[in-house]
Parts: structure tokens; C-alpha cells; sequence
């Protein structure tokens, strides 16, 4: 038996060991930021409210132990204020995912609830209940050191329902690779239960739980929108647990790809990568950087090319710039912003002057 495999099985015997003594207090705050999904959300909030955690006729250690903190960023939906249910507006207007779940990290911090755990979860993902009583199950059981563990859970696809996108992410500094990507369901159900060695750095906001300790320390960087979850892991520093049955259907990225999203994923690996010093010798940054605009221009795709001019551009005014601006309002004046060939010539070139000034290339 090989050493991953044995260490994987010693950690689920340790988990079967203690599953039998004390469990461990749980009570597990749900983090959603929502924009203009009503249906979907909908769907989640009424089946997390019908499952065993909401039954108030049946006593069992699911009862009173889930928490939902649903933030609105477009303001439209009715506000719900209960004890273990609250929609709330988003008193900054639209501050992206980042600037939702953040007031949902306070609105949690503020509650009398005394929470172990925080998950944040999109606002659109399909998932069985046996998620949350998986979960929720493990994290009773759980002890020693991987009890302050993460654990991230599985996305699927929406349009292939059998086949596992990710079940955990690694940043490898902005080149993501996902683990067990395009596994179908029957490969991974012959994977162990659980999996605490599999290399991943972090769990995509899909579904990721947290230990609440970390989330009453830590606010999120105002990215808007990606690479929230990825900075908030690595700040983390300790891989997730996966565990089989925790997961959520999802749509993939290649359905969400706009020349607006180029502009994020410019600017915030960089600053994520800035900050875990994980950047890469700066003329090979510049030098993908003039790649990827080049295939851009040749293909006549100007607003493509112009986002991510402007991603660098806004990197090199600095991270105490990207908690100057107000993340919302950047945002609309980034959709209004006039694109075109003529326009791109002048902004890289500027782009690639500053860039070279600050790097000294």
C-alpha cells in the first residue's frame, strides 16, 4: 500500500474511532450573497428549510444547528429577520460576491448564535440535503488537528450531471488545476469517504466551510468579483478536507466568460500572487501579458483586449487603491467603459511603460 493511500486510510479510521465518543458542538452559519437569482434562490432557501435542521416536531442534533444569512446586492427581495433565518439588503448596494458575503460575515458575527462553522455558498447551486448532513455529521466526529481544517465541497456540472468538475482547487499561481476534474460519479465513488491529503490549496465559494475562529478574524479582500475565494483560502493556509457526499451542481466557467470577467482575471491573481509572493519573474509577467492582448487584436476582439489593459493598468496603482474605490460603482463605470482598436494602441503601451518603470524591466 502506498504512503497517500495509507495515510488516507488512517484518517478515516480516526474519524470511524471517535465517531463513537463525544461529539463535538456544532452550529453552522450559511453565508449567501444573491443578484437577481430569486428562483434559484428560492429553491435553496426551501429546501434547506424543510430539511431535519428546521423540523421542529423531531428532536435530533440536526435541530436549531444551521443558520441561513441570505445578502441581497440588488436590494429587490423582501428582507426576512427571523432567528435562524435573515435576507437582508446590502446597505453598500452591489459590492460583487466579495462586498455580499462580507456583510454576511457581519451580519454572522453580530448574530447571539454561537457558530463553529461558516459555509459559503453560491447563490445558484443544486445540492441534496445529504450535503449538509454530511457535513454537519463529520464536523461532530472530527478531532485533533484536522478539526480546524476547511472543507471544500464537490462541484459538478449542470449540463453533465454525472461528471465532477473539481473537488478541490490548487492557485499554482493563477494556472488552476482542479483535483479529480472530469471524474464521472461511479469513479468517485470508489474513492475513499473522505480525503485529507489530495493536494488541494482551497475550496471554490460554491461550497466551502470554514471554522468559525478564522471567519470572526478575517474580512475578505474586495475583489468584487474571483479570486475572493482563492485569497481567503491561501490567507487560510491549511488544505481542505473532501469529502464524498459534500457537493453541489454547478455551472462551469466556460458559460460565464465575458470581456468584463477578463478584466477581474487580469487584475486579482495579480494581486493575489503579489501578496503570496508567487509572482513570477516580471518580464514573463509582461510578456504573457502582450501575448494575450496580441491574440486579442488580431482577432478583432477590441473590448477583450481593452479589459485586460485595463486589469494591468489598475494592478500597477497598487493594493491601497483597490480599497479606495468603492467595488460597485468601479463596476458599472468598468461596463460603460468605450473599447476600440485605436484606443488599446495608446493604453497597453502606457500599461507597459508603468509596468517597466515600477519593475524596473
Amino acid at each position: 500500500m502506498s504512503k497517500s493511500r495509507k495515510r488516507r486510510q488512517k484518517c478515516i479510521e480516526d474519524y470511524q474511532k471517535n465517531s463513537g465518543g463525544q461529539k463535538n458542538r456544532v452550529c453552522i452559519a450559511v453565508n449567501i450573497c444573491t443578484y437577481r437569482r430569486e428562483e434559484q434562490l428560492n429553491r435553496i432557501l426551501d429546501k434547506l428549510q424543510g430539511s431535519a435542521f428546521f423540523d421542529q416536531t423531531k428532536k435530533t442534533d440536526y435541530s436549531g444547528a444551521l443558520y441561513i444569512y441570505v445578502v441581497d446586492n440588488a436590494c429587490e427581495l423582501s428582507e426576512i429577520r427571523s432567528e435562524y433565518m435573515n435576507l437582508r439588503h446590502n446597505p453598500r448596494g452591489n459590492t460583487g460576491g466579495a462586498g455580499g458575503y462580507q456583510y454576511g460575515i457581519e451580519l454572522i458575527r453580530s448574530a447571539q448564535a454561537e457558530f463553529t462553522h461558516v459555509v459559503f455558498m453560491d447563490d445558484d447551486v443544486e445540492f441534496d440535503l445529504s450535503c449538509f448532513y454530511r457535513l454537519f455529521d463529520f464536523l461532530q466526529q472530527v478531532k485533533g488537528a484536522d478539526a480546524s481544517r476547511p472543507v471544500a465541497g464537490r462541484m459538478f456540472r449542470m449540463d453533465r450531471r454525472d461528471i465532477q468538475y473539481t473537488a478541490g482547487e490548487i492557485w499554482n499561481a493563477g494556472r488552476i488545476s482542479h483535483v479529480g476534474f472530469n471524474r464521472t460519479a461511479a469513479e468517485v465513488d470508489q474513492e475513499p469517504e473522505i480525503i485529507c491529503d489530495s493536494g488541494a490549496e482551497y475550496g471554490g465559494w460554491w461550497f466551502c466551510c470554514f471554522p468559525y475562529d478564522f471567519v470572526m478574524e478575517n474580512d475578505i479582500m474586495p475583489f468584487f468579483i474571483h479570486c475572493d475565494d482563492v485569497e481567503y483560502g491561501l490567507r487560510y493556509g491549511r488544505p481542505p478536507v473532501i469529502i464524498r457526499d459534500v457537493k453541489v451542481w454547478h455551472e462551469t466557467f466556460e458559460y460565464r466568460q465575458t470581456p468584463v470577467m477578463r478584466y477581474y482575471d487580469t487584475r486579482n491573481p495579480l494581486f493575489v500572487n503579489e501578496k503570496y509572493q508567487l509572482n513570477k519573474d516580471a518580464p514573463q509577467i509582461l510578456n504573457e501579458w502582450k501575448q494575450e492582448i496580441s491574440a486579442y487584436h488580431a482577432g478583432g476582439k477590441w473590448d477583450y483586449e481593452y479589459y485586460v489593459i485595463r486589469g494591468m493598468l489598475d494592478y500597477l496603482k497598487g493594493m491601497k487603491w483597490l480599497y479606495r474605490i468603492h467595488p460597485g460603482k468601479y463596476h458599472d463605470r468598468l461596463k460603460k467603459a468605450r473599447t476600440g482598436r485605436y484606443k488599446n494602441a495608446i493604453l497597453w503601451r502606457i500599461a507597459e511603460r508603468r509596468f517597466r518603470r515600477r519593475y524596473e524591466v
